[in-house]
């Protein structure tokens, strides 16, 4: 009876192993005294460890080398999907500019999504089924019951058959709430163009209307039944330009958000934050001592040169100092003339080990995703990513090893005590 309700902890295997041996000896008195105990065990169920849940969830970081086809960019999210689905992940994570990297900013403000608050209108569970929808559902299918997550030449051409269906992409964040309902994931929607709305009044100052001629750019949370749970305006916007390297003015199509977000799902309370927000420490302090978050997401499209720079120092920072598990979602390879991101999709713990890295531009990271080659990429990615894309990585968030760090080096009660002059 005791084999049979075994648990997996070193004690249970133990007490097996005395009644084992007590019952071989003939030794009556650890024989009785050894059931005793098992006896007590198996009437108290919920002191047993199967009765205890270890708050552990899996997370699918996503690397993307998005472009301006929006059907080719949502049918990549569709596989990372599938994979995600595949390997037990409860939540799939994407990068900033997942749906549409555009041409040049007049492209960008064109092709940017309804107004959030639209689309928080609108019912989230009655899916009108397009022949382009269809395949992403075929493609979640076939990538969920493969076995690697390399290219999946069939889930490929049977989207590549409806790329040119008259039905428009209007919204990308819609095509993500199916895509989360279809595959029964959460997304963290990493970075979407979103339209400003008409006369929207800026708080702070009430005579002052934003340019409706811009845009924000959305981190949109999703949950499984395609729900938005929160969204997010990223506030500090990537205006810099380096000689010969980067010339990048966010600003001149993009209104800065102005408010902080947090929000529950299966892995952990999620601070939300988009690409160059990481720079900004104070930002996380906030999120995390004020807030709660647990995990701290930062979807990127980092530039190459600020990447090898500075990309994993970052990461690595946040996660140390906030104690948090720190995950970001990166764009990864040439997506026009103009734009090239560095990758390293990643995920850092509390500790700051890291436990995840898709790799990009100066190595393949730890997941084994291989360099572009001929023969892997039979449609022609390896002339513009270094890493093979899509791809996925997966870590494991546990809160119970979050909460350990937290207690043996209380660096968030220190900051609260803390008085400068």
């Amino acid at each position: 009876i005791f084999y049979d309700n075994i648990n997996a902890s070193p004690f249970s295997f133990l007490l097996f192993d005395i009644v084992l041996f007590s019952f071989c000896t003939h030794n009556r008195t650890v024989f009785l005294q050894a059931v005793s105990i098992i006896h007590l065990a198996l009437s108290q169920p919920q002191i047993t460890a199967m009765s205890a849940s270890p708050r552990i969830a899996r997370a699918a970081v996503a690397q993307l080398r998005s472009t301006r086809d929006k059907r080719t960019n949502l049918v990549n999210v569709a596989r990372c999907a599938g994979w995600a689905k595949r390997d037990g992940a409860q939540m799939l994570f994407l990068p900033e500019c997942l749906g549409f990297m555009g041409d040049s900013a007049q492209h960008t403000l064109t092709e940017a999504d309804p107004p959030i608050k639209e689309l928080l209108l609108l019912k989230h569970d009655n899916f009108e089924i397009t022949p382009f929808r269809k395949s992403l559902a075929d493609t979640i299918s076939l990538c969920s019951a493969g076995s690697g997550s390399g290219v999946d030449n069939e889930a490929v051409e049977r989207a590549a058959n409806n790329k040119r269906e008259s039905h428009p992409i209007t919204s990308i964040i819609q095509e993500l709430q199916y895509i989360a309902n279809e595959s029964k994931l959460w997304i963290s929607g990493g970075g979407v163009h979103t339209k400003v709305p008409p006369l929207e009044i800026d708080h702070d100052d009430a005579d002052t209307m934003l340019d409706e001629r811009k845009i924000y750019n959305t981190h949109v949370i999703i949950d499984d039944t395609g729900k938005i749970q929160a969204y997010y305006h990223k506030i500090h916007l990537f205006d810099v330009s380096i000689p010969n390297k980067v010339n990048l003015s966010e600003s001149k199509t993009t209104s800065p958000g102005t408010e902080l977000i947090v929000c529950n799902s299966p892995i952990g309370k999620l601070g939300l934050s988009i690409c160059y927000d990481m720079r900004f420490g104070e930002m996380y302090v906030d999120l995390v001592q004020k807030m709660g978050a647990e995990v701290l997401l930062m979807p990127s499209a980092f530039t190459v040169p600020t990447g090898k720079a500075h990309w994993h120092a970052l990461l690595r920072a946040r996660a140390i100092e906030h104690q948090c598990y720190a995950l970001a979602a990166a764009q990864v390879g040439q997506h026009n003339e103009k734009r090239q991101s560095y990758g390293h999709s990643i995920v850092y713990d509390p500790w700051g080990e890291l436990l995840a890295d898709a790799g990009g531009y100066d190595g393949t990271g730890t997941s084994g995703n291989i360099f572009i080659t001929q023969e892997e990429s039979p449609i022609g990615e390896e002339e513009s990513s270094p890493v093979r894309v899509p791809s996925i990585v997966l870590a494991d968030i546990d809160i119970d090893k979050l909460e350990s760090v937290r207690e043996r080096m209380p660096i968030q009660q220190h900051r609260g005590n803390s008085h400068f002059s």
